[in-house]
């Protein structure tokens, strides 16, 4: 392994157990292995290298959720609906890798002030958007890309509350089943003259 994936690898490890703000170039260079002018080669700055771990870090994590995704396909449960029995393979995805997005909300919170990251930040959003649309709808849908982008939009955005939910308050944040309840409600509601939803 090279020193790029050394510093890559120890970046990871240091966000996860100690956090964007706790982290020293001191503890990436322990845990890696790596010198310490490496950083400065590789990637110029210790918040550059950071921000590369945290990428890979969920880049990694969607592919677990694809597999989740198309595991979630092959053996849905029949009692559930298929909206509730996909959140619910999600969900708990999203509890073993709670440090992840632990580290991907205290990272997000930098874009603001790094343009770099900002700009990278925006595209891995518009690719998981794209991606989710594509995951969630086969192949042999005839759906426009628009389609299948608002379709993605709409899952990361769940996702996206869900991950600030639960990891503030696990739990007391939506269920897989009220999440399904709230859909066909609002979906009752968007056909309803009046306007008004009836539980």
């Amino acid at each position: 392994m090279g020193q790029r994936d050394k510093l890559i690898d120890g970046a990871k490890r240091c966000l996860q157990e100690l956090g964007y703000a706790h982290t020293t170039v001191r503890d990436i260079t322990k845990v890696s292995g790596a010198n310490l002018a490496s950083i400065g080669y590789h990637f110029g700055s210790k918040d550059a290298l950071l921000f590369e771990a945290m990428l890979e870090a969920t880049t990694e994590w969607a592919d677990k959720l694809k597999h989740v995704l198309a595991s979630d396909a092959a053996h849905a449960d029949p009692t559930q609906s298929r909206f509730e029995s996909l959140w619910r393979s999600v969900i708990h995805t999203l509890d073993l890798d709670r440090p992840v997005f632990v580290t991907s909300l205290e990272v997000s919170t930098q874009a603001e002030r790094h343009p770099l990251l900002r700009r990278e930040l925006a595209g891995a959003q518009e690719r998981a958007r794209l991606e989710l649309g594509n995951w969630l709808i086969t192949p042999l849908d005839p759906l426009p890309e628009q389609t299948r982008r608002a379709v993605g939009s709409f899952h990361l955005t769940v996702l996206t509350g869900l991950v600030v939910q639960r990891l503030i308050d696990p739990d007391r944040a939506p269920t897989p089943t009220e999440l399904s309840q709230a859909l066909r409600l609002i979906a009752d509601y968007d056909q309803r003259p009046n306007g008004r939803i009836r539980g």
